[in-house]
């Protein structure tokens, strides 16, 4: 992340980071939130969502394949970005406390 610095912005209330030019939405999964999740959990779930998104493109449900494949990108960034995401919430509390 050289150079550019972590944007920020909420729409309707839910965050989004933008890093290296790739927006991660705060999506929320059940009841818990994308940016509340482990590493660990972040990744169990972006692979069942990669799966069930391929079974939706088997059975002709290619509305549903398209967005849980959307969902798929936004928890791959996140995996990919996870310690930046999460140093920058951690900063932040400290700084609204």
């Amino acid at each position: 992340m050289k150079g550019k610095p972590i944007e920020v912005s909420a729409t309707a209330g839910i965050l989004s980071i933008k890093i290296q030019d790739r927006e991660i939405i705060n999506e929320r999964i059940g009841n818990v939130w994308l940016f509340d999740l482990s590493l660990a959990m972040a990744i169990t779930y972006k692979e069942a969502i990669y799966a069930e998104a391929n079974a939706c493109s088997m059975e002709g449900d290619h509305k549903g394949s398209k967005e849980l494949r959307a969902s798929y990108n936004n928890f791959k960034r996140y995996v990919a970005h996870y310690e930046q995401v999460q140093n920058y919430i951690n900063q932040n509390k400290l700084i609204t406390l």
